[in-house]
């Protein structure tokens, strides 16, 4: 009995061995298909089940330790190698596996103190595995020295091992040599072709210089071999998105989440995907996904901006654009992505910071100058503007379009030879690119030009000459020449193109204005506003109009009024309206405009309190007036204009001490400041009259820092006390301290004050001697040789002031006065050029007398005389009618046949002593006109 029942024991035992080995054969060949397929997850689990099975097998435990690296989990991965190596598992292959989860967890001191460099007696492939590894621990650790000594090592001890060729493929790269770096990969790859880490580093080397394609190829000899490496799978997505083929790289993404669902590698691929695809909900999704890991990724928080910016959740997308230049400061797509937002959020100023950090950090980018040149140009900076554009166009030197803004920049600070130079450039790289030409259009009409204008405007192609700015400088053109109905008729057409445009409702506007219908120009300037609430040219001319004492400015004021309710937090208007009001005699008015709800919530900087602080004062409300100006000095301290007016409300409340300390507390950081060194001697004055104004500026010149402006404080004393020669001698004795150009015009002008005109000549002359091509002072001087009767040096003088300031009104209305005097053909036309384009940029009554004078000697008496009769009505409104513009009217009045009227204008010029040096003629011309001719 004993037999059979041994025999069953020995059956049982033979069957339970069969049973345990069972499942673990089972699932090893089930975790084996798994990786196959690229289900490493599913392979893992199996392999988890073999070891159950057999606990003490150290390959099953090896394979469980590759599959838990493969799947992101290197503390299991350690745990499993260390049992298989303790089960008897090879020790170089299990060494390896076990350096590579010290890696993966960044343990890299660890592995330094854990795996000392081996000795002369450890076989060669486990020596070649750990000095490779000691490389890689060392060069994270920015030990390179060491590093590069222990790759070589590596090298030395087991020249044919894949990790001793990838470690000194690591140090080469740190050291920048990246041909030297591929050729070690390669060399990995001749000894093992399917090498995952050499694969992986060679699809990297390869997309880093630029071959997505050979990289996609590279990374898909890992995929075949491995379906489910989440690296392989990721660094061919990448490959695939560099060459636009991203429904095949979406395909890889998935397939890698299905195999790591929450990877952040991958989520974060198909957010890219989704953003390219702009369905920004899935990549905002998936970005959101990856929660605290997205400000790890490189990029990331951009990609969020971008996704973020096109939902529409601006506060959000500025914030992720912030965070990342924050940790990236010298990347230019995440400085340029937050200007951006910065200028679409009406922040210039944010933008130019913004970018002024970025390119002090040495970055040398084209669309970065070029936006921070827009910046610039938005605050109205003309010349940061021309510097950030210049530096652009210098990047970028074949770019039209930046070429075409420096030409617009340098036209806008007066360098007309500049913007011609930038715009030719711009017109030479892109012939049928219209911005240039127009603006060469625009230069030739600020000098004056009008042929050269039109000539290059009949360059534009016919589609460019129908668009709205080329329409505009067309009727800009026949405005300059006062052919009104073609000028209203290209501004019209060009309302027509753009039903918005500013600019032909200031081209329509300015023809009403000299035209004399005020009420058509009041209702275009008002039009302009509702588009373009700070427009400069409207808001100046309405609060001119609005300022006058007369019935008709009511409408001016209407105007201003409407525009006001209609953008109640916009301050440009307001100060508009405001101080016509002051001026025209209703400053309670002013107080209520400026003390609106909505403007004080949007109030920014001393403008609005300031003008309200003028308003109580001229109502006479002190105290009221103080608080204001407390109120302007708190919004800007460094503001001299706010610190004057409230130290002038001081003084007329006499406290002159608090006054004068005021002002001294101002100077102590702004020594120089022009506004307070003034409001200082003219307190002086206010107190103790001239003597005191003259001894504070005494004072004052003598301090350290004052100057120059100190320098000009006695003489404007003594000029403003009507001490004319003193002064000049003044400014004489400051000149010859600090010569300057304002010294020099001063100078001149108290000596013309005094009747000395060769001492004021030659005040000009002795800065000319310094800068002979300086505007101003030939200007000045050309006036001095009017007087004296030098008409060709005064005409050369202009000429050569016009080139280098070609939008100087005065220099151009005299020369155009000088050239119509010589009567000839060609200067009458030179002059009606001169005088239609300085009418069209100031329509003063000086001007208008200069022009209407020149077209009844031209012969067209009848377009004269509305010109003429604002002359006259200018001059009238500032006291007596001036007697040569009355005689010049009632010479046009004259030849159109109005003699009557020509007698009643000129009776008034001629009927008193008045002296003017068309005094006989214009007594003829009366007498004539009595007698019937």
């Amino acid at each position: 009995m004993a037999a059979p029942s041994h025999r069953l024991s020995a059956t049982l035992l033979l069957g339970a061995t069969l049973l345990a080995a069972a499942p673990a054969h089972a699932s090893l060949e089930r975790a084996r298909a798994a990786q196959a397929r690229g289900e490493l997850r599913t392979a893992q689990i199996e392999l988890r089940n073999a070891v159950r099975a057999e606990p003490n097998s150290a390959t099953l435990r090896a394979a469980l330790a590759q599959a838990s690296l493969d799947v992101g989990e290197p503390d299991a991965a350690e745990r499993e190698i260390r049992a298989a190596m303790e089960a008897g598992y090879d020790r170089a292959e299990g060494t390896a596996l076990l350096l590579r989860t010290y890696v993966a967890r960044n343990r890299f001191r660890e592995l330094l103190n854990d795996f000392p460099a081996p000795g002369e007696d450890v076989p060669a492939a486990l020596a070649g595995r750990i000095m490779a590894a000691r490389a890689m621990a060392q060069i994270s650790l920015n030990q390179r020295d060491d590093a590069r000594r222990s790759a070589a090592e590596a090298v030395r001890r087991a020249p044919d091992l894949v990790d001793a060729r990838l470690a000194a493929s690591v140090i080469e790269l740190a050291e920048g040599d990246k041909a030297g770096a591929e050729a070690e990969v390669d060399r990995a790859l001749a000894i093992d072709p399917g090498a995952a880490e050499a694969l992986l580093r060679k699809a990297a080397l390869q997309f880093g210089r630029g071959d997505a394609r050979g990289a996609a190829e590279t990374a898909g000899r890992l995929v075949t071999a491995s379906p489910g490496h989440l690296t392989a799978r990721l660094q061919r997505a990448e490959a695939l998105m560099a060459l636009g083929e991203d429904a095949a790289a979406r395909a890889d993404v998935e397939a890698a989440l299905r195999t790591s669902p929450g990877s952040p590698g991958a989520i974060y691929m198909r957010a890219l995907l989704s953003a390219r695809a702009e369905n920004w909900r899935g990549a905002d999704e998936d970005l959101q996904r990856l929660g605290g890991a997205l400000t790890n990724i490189p990029g990331a928080l951009l990609v969020q901006a971008r996704v973020k910016r096109a939902m529409g959740q601006t506060v959000q997308a500025e914030d992720a654009a912030r965070r990342h230049v924050a940790r990236y400061p010298e990347d230019v797509n995440g400085g340029l992505l937050l200007a951006v937002m910065e200028m679409e959020g009406g922040r210039p100023d944010a933008a130019a910071g913004t970018l002024t950090r970025l390119t002090s950090r040495g970055v040398a980018s084209a669309p970065a100058f070029d936006l921070l040149g827009r910046a610039h140009t938005a605050m109205g900076r003309g010349r940061e503007a021309v510097q950030a554009f210049t530096r652009a166009s210098e990047l970028a030197p074949e770019d039209s379009g930046i070429l075409s803004r420096l030409a617009a920049a340098r036209l806008r600070v007066g360098d007309t030879a500049g913007m011609t130079q930038a715009a030719q450039e711009a017109s030479r790289i892109a012939p049928d690119a219209p911005g240039a030409r127009q603006l060469l259009a625009l230069s030739a009409l600020g000098h004056g030009d009008l042929r050269a204008a039109e000539e290059e405007l009949s360059k534009l192609t016919p589609e460019s000459r129908e668009g709205e700015p080329a329409r505009v400088l067309q009727g800009m053109v026949y405005a300059l020449r006062l052919d009104a109905p073609r000028a209203r008729a290209a501004f019209e057409g060009a309302l027509a193109v753009n039903p918005d445009s500013v600019a032909a409702r200031l081209g329509l506007a300015r023809l009403s204005a000299a035209a004399g219908d005020s009420q058509a120009a009041e209702r275009l300037w008002g039009e302009v506003l509702a588009r373009a609430p700070d427009n400069s040219e409207a808001l100046t001319r309405l609060s001119a109009l609005g300022a006058r004492r007369v019935p008709e400015a009511a409408s001016a004021r209407a105007v201003l009024t409407a525009a006001q309710a209609a953008h109640p937090a916009e301050q440009s208007i307001a100060l508009a309206l405001a101080s016509s009001l002051i001026r025209s005699g209703d400053p309670a008015a002013a107080a209520a405009v400026l003390e609106s709800a909505p403007l004080r919530s949007a109030r920014r900087g001393p403008g609005v309190p300031m003008l309200l602080a003028e308003a109580r004062a001229a109502a006479g409300q002190w105290a009221e007036a103080e608080t204001a100006s407390r109120a302007a000095l708190a919004e800007d301290p460094t503001s001299s204009q706010a610190r004057q007016r409230l130290a002038a409300v001081l003084a007329e409340r006499g406290d002159m001490r608090g006054a004068e300390a005021l002002l001294e507390e101002g100077l102590r950081s702004r020594p120089a400041d022009p506004v307070l060194l003034g409001a200082m001697v003219s307190l002086a004055s206010r107190r103790d009259g001239v003597p005191a104004a003259l001894s504070m500026a005494d004072r004052l010149a003598d301090r350290p820092g004052t100057r120059p402006a100190s320098s000009f404080l006695k003489g404007d004393v003594l000029l403003g006390a009507g001490r004319s020669e003193e002064a000049a001698r003044a400014y004489a004795a400051a000149y010859a301290r600090e010569p300057s150009l304002a010294l020099a015009l001063r100078q001149s002008q108290a000596w013309r004050a005094a009747n000395r005109l060769d001492q004021a000549t030659a005040a000009l002359t002795a800065w000319l001697e310094r800068e002979p091509a300086s505007p101003p002072a030939l200007t000045a001087l050309a006036q001095l040789d009017l007087a004296a009767g030098r008409t060709a040096e005064a005409e050369r003088r202009l000429t050569l002031a016009l080139e280098g300031a070609p939008g100087n009104v005065v220099a151009l209305n005299n020369l155009a006065w000088l050239k119509q005097g010589r009567g000839d053909k060609d200067s009458l036309a030179r002059a009606t050029d001169l005088a239609e384009l300085a009418y069209y940029m100031a329509p003063t009554a000086e001007i208008a007398d200069t022009l209407g004078w020149i077209r009844v000697r031209t012969g067209r008496a009848a377009e004269a005389v509305p010109l003429l009769r604002q002359a006259v009505s200018a001059s009238a409104a500032r006291g007596a009618p001036d007697p040569s513009m009355s005689y010049r009217l009632a010479v046009a009045l004259r030849e159109t046949g109005a003699r009557e009227e020509a007698l009643r204008v000129l009776q008034p010029a001629i009927s008193g002593n008045s002296a003017f040096s068309e005094r006989a003629e214009a007594e003829r011309l009366a007498q004539s006109l009595r007698a019937g001719g």
